[in-house]
């Protein structure tokens, strides 16, 4: 009665990496591309700024197999383990 299980890691679908203010997520983003992580940011335009944000976000995106490389690189700029947006 376990879960199924997780398809194997794929370099050509994209998720998350992290959930940053927008001024922050531009310069994260060009660090990754910097060390040799293909990132994209997209900023998340919400009118309304919620109980987990008080300041317009932006969202980076990697290749799956490239996921955990990105979130310690961004991690080790922040201080911190990155945010992900919550759904």
């Amino acid at each position: 009665m376990g879960r199924d299980p997780l398809p194997p890691v794929s370099p050509d679908k994209t998720v998350e990496a992290a959930w940053l203010p927008q001024w922050l997520s531009r310069m994260v983003t060009d660090e990754l591309v910097a060390a040799g992580i293909p990132a994209v940011v997209v900023d998340d335009f919400n009118l309304n700024l919620t109980m987990y944000t008080r300041e317009p976000m932006s969202r980076i995106f990697v290749t799956e197999d490239r996921r955990d490389e990105a979130q310690e690189i961004v991690g080790e700029i922040l201080g911190h383990e990155p945010r992900r947006r919550p759904l």
